[in-house]
């Protein structure tokens, strides 16, 4: 049949008002169809003609009607007959549940959509590109779920770095951002870090140009007799260029046996101080439980 919603109303019957004669695809009716007794229904509709006759009943299919007048119609829908029969004034019109009625509902199931559109779902107001973004994951929640395999971090937590001078006039030490954090940034600040996690610390600001960003287990790394950390440690490009970052991976192998890492600094190895007293320590405490915290300030 066809992929449309057809219009029905319970106990409507009717008569034709005048003959419909074989091959005619229009009709008038004595009254119109109406699904309260008053306001006519709108085509498209069924009719069956005589249908107390096995011989002459006809299914015909209204597609365009005013009143009781009907204007366009399909006859024999069920194609019962040879020719479409002859119908007297007088003959009954009844509104009947007919089987076209069951094809129309399946054929507007079988072209429904094969997808769901971002305009049904909710309010509408999302739109189709943030709809298929969701569908589909995007790139960077699929990274995300790639990232999380046995034996790796599970989460990158990034964190922004500047350098700047303290406050004293002569000497420039790390400032760092976080989420929502805006302007110059935090130094003295704590942070813990928790085995599992990567800790990127992004290094593109203009103002790391001429310096870096390394870790060490000696406060102030080798201005202080120490030397770089390199355990889990990642850096990519120069500190003051685009996509530079440093970062560390927390692992028991990061801790090292029996938590023999009980402390990183980070420091600058070009310009001293830089650090502060910023400094990784076990949490909570050698032996309890595995994690570190981040002390970072001058």
């Amino acid at each position: 049949m066809t992929a449309q919603e057809v219009k029905f109303a319970n106990f409507f019957e009717t008569t034709l008002s005048g003959v419909l004669a074989s091959g005619s695809t229009s009709a008038t009716l004595t009254a119109a169809p109406t699904s309260n007794g008053t306001s006519n229904i709108a085509a498209p509709y069924y009719l069956v003609l005589d249908p107390d006759s096995a011989s002459n009943r006809e299914v015909i299919l209204v597609t365009g009607a005013s009143g009781t007048t009907l204007s366009a119609v399909t006859r024999d829908v069920e194609g019962r007959h040879t020719s479409d029969p002859t119908h007297a004034d007088g003959t009954v019109v009844r509104m009947a549940v007919v089987k076209e009625m069951f094809e129309d509902i399946h054929d507007r199931i079988d072209a429904g959509p094969t997808s769901i559109a971002a305009t049904i779902i909710g309010d509408g107001s999302i739109s189709n590109t943030e709809f298929q973004t969701l569908n589909n994951a995007s790139s960077n929640i699929q990274a995300q779920i790639d990232g999380i395999t046995a034996g790796t971090s599970s989460q990158t937590i990034e964190i922004s770095v500047k350098v700047a001078d303290d406050g004293s006039g002569s000497q420039n030490v790390f400032y760092f951002l976080s989420g929502t954090d805006s302007g110059a940034g935090t130094r003295s600040t704590n942070f813990i870090l928790k085995v599992g996690f990567k800790y990127k610390f992004d290094l593109s600001d203009s103002s790391l140009s001429g310096h870096n960003f390394k870790f060490s287990t000696t406060r102030d790394g080798s201005h202080n007799g120490g030397s770089e950390f390199t355990t889990n440690v990642t850096t990519v490009n120069s500190p003051g260029s685009t996509g530079a970052y440093a970062q560390i991976e927390i692992t028991p192998e990061t801790l090292g046996i029996a938590g023999a890492v009980t402390k990183l600094y980070y420091y600058c190895s070009i310009h001293s101080g830089m650090g502060g007293q910023g400094e990784i320590t076990l949490y909570p405490s050698a032996g309890t439980t595995i994690g570190t915290v981040l002390a970072l300030g001058g």
